[in-house]
């Protein structure tokens, strides 16, 4: 298979998986109340629902654009990163100038609640896409208009330079962020990871990518367990090693308190490994679990 199709396939699989698991755990972005802001449980094709979207994919159409003259939505709206985002009434703009002071000192909530109100704005210049209906079309042309209001204001260099503050939250260890930062690819948009094998950029997201997913799945995160999973399988960030791969996958149904058996492990990840494989896998992803998992739920019981 093509390394670009898969690793792209990856993704789509990453946001599959991230919607189910918001629908289980709500969501984890910085409101500006300072409370935590819900997930919708939505279907993963809902453009609403709470996946996160590929970096290698357009945006979804319900971040569209908008007009000043048009009221702002009163409902949480959602980024590019495919999260709910609380504004608390402000505008985009309005949001990043009151935590834009602390982000550049380094403080990694506000450094990730302007990337997220960025984030909001990353996608409105994205072409319509094609919709089976004049209705459909109708309905996400009236949200682009009130998104392009909520977005005023919000120039190109802030919406490219997010991603040096989401950078900053993720190095300092909020798990939130160094997901995204995964989700989000080089640059933010969609990248030919094949065809810029030799970028500079990519080949230091790369690394970071993969750090921050294990910094967040040593944290006992779900969802970075389960994107390390399919990390080692595509054999794209990493080299490919199916064992691996299940050992995550084994962790990832710990982390979620759910129990695979190891007929379904075998029947789905285990097909084509010896015994002896199959049983090193199996007490490897216990050991992660072990080493991050149970002391994640101690954490979360204090």
């Amino acid at each position: 298979m093509n390394p670009t199709i898969r690793y792209s396939l990856l993704l789509a699989v990453a946001g599959a998986c991230l919607g189910m698991y918001l629908s289980a755990t709500g969501s984890s972005g910085e409101r500006l109340s300072l409370k935590t802001a819900s997930q919708d449980p939505a279907s993963t094709q809902s453009l609403h629902g709470g996946e996160l979207i590929s970096p290698f994919a357009t945006g979804s159409a319900g971040q569209g654009n908008g007009r000043a003259t048009l009221p702002l939505p009163l409902a949480p709206v959602y980024a590019r990163n495919g999260r709910q985002v609380d504004l608390g009434g402000l505008t985009a703009q309005q949001y990043i100038s009151k935590w834009n002071s602390l982000a550049r000192a380094g403080d990694k909530d506000a450094a990730y609640n302007v990337y997220q109100a960025t984030a909001v704005c990353a996608s409105n210049d994205e072409p319509a896409p094609a919709y089976r209906s004049t209705a459909e079309l109708e309905q996400f042309q009236a949200e682009r208009k009130k998104m392009l209001a909520l977005c005023e204001g919000v120039n190109p260099a802030q919406l490219q330079e997010r991603l040096s503050f989401l950078a900053v939250a993720a190095r300092a260890g909020k798990v939130e962020a160094q997901i995204d930062y995964f989700m989000e690819g080089p640059y933010g948009r969609d990248t030919d990871l094949a065809k810029s094998a030799e970028d500079p950029v990519v080949q230091q997201w790369k690394t970071e990518a993969v750090t921050d997913l294990k910094s967040a799945a040593g944290q006992g995160e779900p969802f970075a367990l389960a994107l390390l999973s399919q990390v080692y399988d595509a054999g794209e960030l990493l080299p490919r090693d199916a064992r691996l791969s299940l050992a995550y996958k084994v962790a990832e149904a710990d982390a979620r308190n759910s129990v695979l058996s190891e007929e379904q492990l075998r029947r789905n990840a285990g097909a084509q490994m010896s015994d002896a494989d199959f049983a090193s896998a199996l007490q490897t992803g216990r050991q992660i679990a072990s080493a991050c998992c149970k002391k994640s739920r101690l954490s979360a019981q204090e």
